[in-house]
């Protein structure tokens, strides 16, 4: 005989903490949508909540829809109450049960869940079989915590910076994260934009005085990247009668295409978890494709145009 399980409670909205994690991933407009759907359907996804020994309600999961509710003035909500009366372990194991379950709150919000529980004494193999995770993907999760500087980590907190940007963020040296980001906060830089800063930052051929001005004055900087593409783009006339010789440009050409053939085979029997060991060398990888794509165009280009001048 089937049993029934049903631990749906009304409670006062009021007295439910929020939780900060979670709400470091909400944005304005993942809260107006959910305010919308609420008023038109209802609560759709049923937020969780932990109740303590001592009867105080902390919010597992649902941080979005009680954003909303209480910007709506709602008094009382529907939730899915749980005992978390052994404390922060069963709590941590809650949370980290609901993120397996449901979409992804993101590689910030996913690190720091798992280090609450890690600091809630839940072993690494434990969340791992949790989560149906490698060990990888769970160490690469909390180096990004322990990389991200506090100061910028806050700035995600208050709504000034998005995690996904935060992420990007992370990628730089400690010392220079959040004068960065306050920064591209202030220019109101997208994250595209932070991301291309990001990756210039970190190419090896990057001058100081270009590092400088990208954490200083990060617009100006995103301006002069750009105009340097721009002039890739155009090529100089004189630099294919002083470049390389005609032999090596295809013996460069041949060995490039074999490696990108190999790597394509490669790479596409790596799993996503994986690809987050090499998501770094993947990205620096990627601007410089898309600039030798840039500059193939650009031949093709100038190519074409004096074929078509011959022709008239």
């Amino acid at each position: 005989m089937a049993k029934s399980i049903n631990k749906v409670k009304e409670v006062d909205v009021s007295t439910v903490a929020g939780n900060k994690t979670l709400a470091a991933t909400v944005d304005r407009r993942a809260v107006e949508r959910c305010k919308e759907a609420i008023e038109k359907l209802g609560v759709v996804h049923t937020p969780v909540i932990g109740t303590a020994e001592s009867g105080k309600r902390v919010l597992l999961s649902g941080q979005c829809e009680l954003t909303a509710l209480r910007e709506l003035g709602v008094k009382k909500m529907e939730a899915i109450e749980v005992d978390v009366a052994g404390g922060g372990v069963v709590s941590a194991k809650l949370t980290l049960l609901l993120i397996s379950l449901q979409g992804k709150p993101g590689a910030l919000c996913e690190g720091l869940l798992l280090q609450e529980a890690v600091d809630a004494g839940v072993p690494r193999l434990e969340i791992q079989n949790m989560l149906g995770k490698s060990a990888s993907w769970v160490s690469n999760r909390l180096s990004l915590v322990t990389r991200l500087d506090s100061n910028v980590y806050e700035m995600v907190k208050g709504g000034l910076l998005e995690p996904r940007s935060a992420e990007e963020v992370a990628r730089l040296p400690a010392d220079v994260q959040f004068a960065f980001a306050e920064k591209a906060v202030r220019e109101g830089l997208p994250k595209s934009a932070i991301e291309s800063l990001v990756a210039g930052y970190k190419d090896g051929s990057c001058p100081g005085a270009v590092k400088a001005q990208i954490i200083g004055n990060p617009r100006e900087a995103l301006k002069r990247m750009s105009d340097k593409r721009r002039a890739v783009n155009a090529g100089s006339h004189g630099q294919s009668k002083t470049g390389a010789p005609p032999d090596i440009v295809a013996g460069m050409l041949k060995s490039a295409g074999m490696q990108t053939a190999a790597l394509c085979n490669v790479l596409s029997g790596v799993s996503p978890d994986e690809a987050e060991e090499y998501k770094n060398a993947l990205r620096g990888l990627e601007t410089r494709i898309y600039a030798l794509l840039d500059v193939i165009r650009n031949l093709f280009t100038r190519v074409k145009m004096e074929v078509d001048h011959c022709g008239g």
